[in-house]
């Protein structure tokens, strides 16, 4: 499992600070040049990299990043595009069902004007995937630009924007990174800098700057708090391992990142597993469901763990509070001894809502704390099982809610709790007789398992 640790470069001096300002400068040069090459199509890879070197005074591997750097921004923009195609592709789908049951005229005029937009975009899209092209790319924002444009900010701070990054892939026969390495000299830790600057058998000046890691002790006891990201980073040091430092500067402070794998160094070897029980995970804008269920798929208890802050607070906070509810998931999951079910939820943007919605939409937080649950679920080695989501609130809110007396969060947690052990939820007897004619009842008898809830829900809403 890859994590990165984020540092910090301390004390640079001034001359230090130049050197660095000047590496970021030419390789962010190095990376615009090798894009656009790149887009060109005319030249081989490794021609464009002697290019770079011999243009920019960069050694080989420093050129060779520029150049990924530069390629890994192309093929997001082609990924990027064809979602964008496919979401306004169902968009479009979604109003032109919208018009065909629009009846008044204003309503009508603006869904026609919605649809002509939304075809506008897909067109766009569609025709940078035919000619293989990818959108215009601004390097430093484009935001930032229209700010430039307008004056908003000075011509040295664009600059700052556009060459504010070097970074550096790891190599395990180089021991971990030649270009930024990581050295511990009398307990403390340096961050070993390739300048540009060339001594007389030509190789590469070294700087040699304080490298602050996290490490927060508390004042009370004087122990670690949360992770102690110095020694793990430490410890992979010494295996001799390739790692990846990115250098980026913000706000006047260089801020290192560096990536590690630490399946290099550990086995993850999942403990609390699906042979002890589950907690099935309904997961909602202000938090999360928690049913249990035991191996033989007895009902245990629930419970809701609520976090309204969330559907308003600022990114920052709302980070946090998603941190603080995955910690109490994962500790619930670890005192039970069990493993933990979440539903296997697509993120797309392809749904055509009004203002209202989308300004929540926004704010929602189901990426948010499905990502750290199974990352933090990884570390703590608390197994984590996907199951699909389909009509699991409805047949639990149509079947167990009543039964054991929960909310329709709850009763969701239940069954997706239950689908993880392959259990086909059968329309109960009662609801059949109470909305189906005999009829009705042989041709749901012959549908699916899915489908029959979706006839349900269907009878229910009409009914009620």
């Amino acid at each position: 499992m890859k994590i990165t640790v984020r540092g910090l470069l301390i004390n640079i001096p001034k001359g230090h600070e130049f050197e660095i300002n000047r590496l970021m400068t030419v390789f962010s040069s190095a990376k615009r040049y090798g894009f656009k090459r790149l887009l060109e199509g005319k030249f081989k890879k490794g021609q464009i990299e002697k290019d770079i070197s011999r243009k920019y005074g960069l050694n080989i591997r420093q050129s060779k990043d520029a150049l990924e750097s530069a390629r890994q921004t192309i093929e997001s923009q082609k990924k990027l595009t064809k979602k964008n195609y496919n979401n306004y592709s169902n968009k479009i789908r979604q109003v032109e069902k919208q018009l065909e049951k629009a009846e008044s005229g204003r309503k009508i005029n603006a869904l026609e004007s919605k649809l002509e937009k939304r075809k506008e975009k897909q067109d766009y899209y569609k025709n940078h995937i035919d000619n293989n092209t990818i959108p215009k790319v601004i390097f430093g924002g484009r935001k930032s630009f229209i700010k430039r444009c307008k004056n908003q900010i000075t011509k040295e701070e664009w600059k700052e924007l556009r060459d504010n990054n070097y970074y550096s892939r790891g190599d395990k026969t180089k021991k971990g990174n030649p270009n930024l390495r990581i050295i511990r000299k009398n307990h403390m830790t340096f961050l070993e800098i390739s300048s540009l600057d060339r001594q007389n058998n030509n190789r590469a000046v070294k700087i040699h700057l304080p490298l602050y890691l996290p490490q927060k002790l508390s004042k009370k006891t004087g122990k670690i708090n949360g992770n102690n990201y110095r020694q793990r980073v430490l410890e992979y040091l010494e295996t001799g391992e390739a790692y990846q430092v990115e250098l980026i500067k913000k706000q006047g402070k260089i801020h290192v990142h560096i990536t590690i794998d630490e399946s290099k160094t550990k086995v993850y070897k999942e403990i609390h597993t699906i042979e002890n029980g589950v907690i099935g995970i309904d997961t909602n804008p202000d938090g999360f469901a928690l049913t249990r269920l035991d191996k033989d798929l007895n009902y245990k208890d629930s419970q809701y763990l609520k976090q309204h802050e969330l559907l308003y607070a600022r990114s920052n906070r709302r980070d946090n509070l998603c941190g603080e509810l995955v910690k109490r998931v994962i500790d619930v999951a670890k005192e039970e001894n069990c493993a933990i079910v979440i539903e296997d939820l697509k993120f797309k943007n392809d749904i055509d809502v009004k203002s209202k919605f989308a300004r929540i939409k926004n704010q929602f937080v189901y990426r948010k704390l499905l990502e750290n649950l199974q990352t933090k679920a990884k570390k703590e080695v608390v197994q984590v099982i996907k199951v699909k989501p389909q009509y699991t609130s409805k047949i639990g809110l149509y079947k167990y809610s009543h039964q054991y007396g929960l909310n329709v969060h709850e009763s969701a947690a239940l069954v997706i709790g239950r689908r993880v052990f392959k259990q086909n939820e059968k329309v109960p007897k009662l609801l059949k007789d109470k909305l189906l004619t005999e009829e009705e009842k042989l041709k749901l008898d012959k549908a699916n398992n899915w489908k029959q809830w979706s006839i349900i829900s269907k009878k229910i809403k009409k009914r009620w």
